[in-house]
């Protein structure tokens, strides 16, 4: 003797059931829209601090380098976070 197992009888869906499942499916892709528009718009603010920061750097680095008496520490490290800096820069244009 097999045992069968019962399926509960599916009933058909009705147009308010497929108009409710649609709608919630724009909602959410309206709000995946919404969240991917404001990180594209947060990903452009950072690239452009960071193009600042690049600037600002390369003003400082040349200021250390073009006085006299700066430390060797300070202009090693000002290289370094320089260089770093534009490898960053070159890689995200």
């Amino acid at each position: 003797m097999t045992d069968k197992v019962e399926q509960p009888e599916e009933k058909p869906m009705n147009e308010q059931m497929y108009l409710d499942l649609v709608n919630q499916l724009k909602d959410k892709f309206d709000n995946n829209e919404y969240l991917m528009k404001r990180i594209q718009k947060q990903n452009i603010e950072l690239k452009k601090e960071i193009v600042t920061a690049f600037g600002c750097m390369r003003i400082l680095d040349n200021l250390i380098h073009n006085s006299y008496g700066a430390d060797a520490d300070i202009m090693l490290l000002s290289d370094s976070l320089r260089n770093h800096l534009s490898t960053f820069v070159e890689d995200m244009i």
